[in-house]
């Protein structure tokens, strides 16, 4: 993935964590945020 599809994949998933309902689903998006991000930054 390009480094574009990763940060807009990254935000997404951030803006989806805050308006999600319980904990468990924004636990999960959150850890998806996070190897995202891993990646933005190996990739810099």
């Amino acid at each position: 993935m390009k480094h574009r599809e990763i940060t807009k994949k990254y935000f997404d998933l951030i803006n989806k964590a805050e308006c999600a309902n319980g904990r468990k689903e924004v636990v999960g998006l959150l850890k998806k945020a996070a190897k995202l991000k891993s990646k933005i930054e190996i990739s810099n």
